[in-house]
């Protein structure tokens, strides 16, 4: 698969994120539990915000930036800085990524960013609340499937 030494993420990072964001919308806390480890250290809050960081980077550039018209319409802009929608969704993930770095000080930095994810999927990608289980089931099973560990 192309590109697949650039994924600045693991295919574990992704499906844990994805486990997370399912146990939040069931509000299943024993599985919240064992997602956040025994104790909700500070490793455990950085590797909750690395599997953020590890789903919406690859719902922005799978299924965000492929929909956007800009793309659609195969225009050249050159230059992203003319792109607004684009900065919007790359500053996204990168506010998500420097998140890695605070969360050992504010574990709730974690939340915030499953929150923001969640919004990314409802807003961005466009699905209703009742929707989003069935999509992360998708997007764990194509995870699956194309991507090395």
């Amino acid at each position: 698969m192309s590109g697949e030494a650039d994924r600045p993420y693991t295919r574990e990072e992704v499906l844990h994120g994805i486990a997370l964001m399912q146990a939040h919308l069931k509000e299943d806390t024993d599985a919240l539990a064992a997602l956040h480890g025994e104790e909700e250290d500070e490793e455990a809050a950085r590797e909750i915000t690395r599997a953020m960081y590890a789903l919406a980077h690859l719902l922005v550039f799978g299924a965000v930036i492929p929909e956007m018209w800009v793309i659609k319409k195969g225009l050249s802009f050159g230059n992203t800085n003319n792109v607004p929608e684009l900065r919007l969704a790359l500053l996204m993930v990168e506010r998500i990524e420097q998140r890695i770095e605070l969360a050992h000080v504010h574990p709730v930095v974690g939340a915030m960013s499953v929150g923001d994810v969640m919004g990314l999927i409802v807003r961005c990608v466009g699905k209703d609340m009742d929707e989003v289980p069935d999509f992360l089931d998708v997007v764990r099973e194509r995870t699956l499937r194309s991507m090395t560990a």
